[in-house]
């Protein structure tokens, strides 16, 4: 009996043992997962790795005696700072700082002043009124429709430009055939609308109502030479006309006829009328500013 008793006493004690020393095993893994980096990551190959107890060997010894916790840490300062230094390297994703700036896109530049929708007016009378188109345009840059000219891209397509129309000299009353570059001339008077619209207030400066007239070829007097309007308003030039800036030559009666064909209002002062004119005539060549957005550029580069 007595040896029975002491066989169970030595297997309670090895029981014991075992699990005082599977307690301590345990304890001493989370106080290290805790405390240090895993020793699994060894950047500097120099720095040894300590290695960790399995359990097999752990429950084969009789004790075990965990380590003394400390404040310092158990590795050296060798193997702390090359670790900091190669996180530095690796890092594949930058600050914002160290990225150059996006570039700011310029926004495109305003239409010009003519493309610039307005409300429309009540016409309805008018256009009920309105005679028939003509049967042959009377100029090759013009429509069938009474005083309208065609756009700048069908005009340039075409190879149309050039602008000529009849002028007479006032002082040897000799008559010529004066052109005029369809582009530049253009571009010119686009310009000045631009520039000079807000100060324009819907009258015409005096620019156009008292038009520079270009010298004679003949005789050689300066500012004599006037175009020869027609009579017949159907077959008057307006695009020679609005390339020579020489509207304000027009009779009133005729400046409200073309008015008239466009729906605009045509009543009040001369120089409103001829305001509207050139209004009007920059928007049949360019209604959506387009081309003349297009010309700028051009010259820019």
């Amino acid at each position: 009996m007595e040896s029975f008793l002491e066989e169970d006493l030595e297997i309670k004690e090895t029981e014991e043992n075992r699990r005082k020393n599977v307690f301590g095993y345990e304890e001493c893994c989370l106080c290290l997962s805790l405390s240090l980096r895993p020793l699994w990551h060894n950047p500097c190959p120099e720095t040894p790795v300590i290695p960790i107890p399995t359990p097999s060997q752990s429950l084969s010894t009789t004790s075990f005696s965990s380590p003394p916790m400390t404040s310092q840490s158990p590795f050296p300062v060798e193997f702390i700072v090359p670790y900091q230094q190669v996180a530095q390297q690796v890092n594949s994703y930058p600050s914002e700082s160290s990225s150059p700036p996006p570039k700011s896109i310029p926004p495109p530049p305003p239409p010009p002043v003519w493309a610039i929708p307005r409300r429309p007016r009540n016409r309805t009378a008018v256009q009920r009124n309105r005679k028939p188109d003509l049967a042959v345009a009377p100029y090759e840059w013009a429509t069938k429709k009474r005083a309208t000219v065609h756009k700048l891209d069908y005009l340039v397509s075409r190879q149309i430009l050039n602008v000529s129309g009849e002028v007479r000299c006032k002082r040897c009353s000799r008559s010529f055939e004066l052109q005029y570059n369809l582009l530049e001339k253009f571009r010119e008077i686009g310009i000045f609308i631009n520039q000079n619209h807000p100060i324009m207030l819907d009258r015409a400066p005096s620019k156009w109502m008292s038009p520079n007239f270009p010298n004679c070829r003949y005789c050689g007097a300066e500012k004599s030479v006037k175009p020869c309007i027609s009579a017949g308003k159907r077959s008057i030039n307006w695009l020679f006309l609005f390339l020579g800036e020489m509207i304000g030559c027009c009779k009133l009666k005729q400046l409200r006829y073309f008015c008239k064909q466009q729906n605009e209002h045509r009543t009040g002062a001369k120089d409103r009328v001829v305001y509207s004119t050139y209004f009007q005539l920059c928007g049949q060549l360019d209604p959506t500013g387009e081309f003349f957005s297009s010309l700028m550029n051009s010259d820019e580069q």
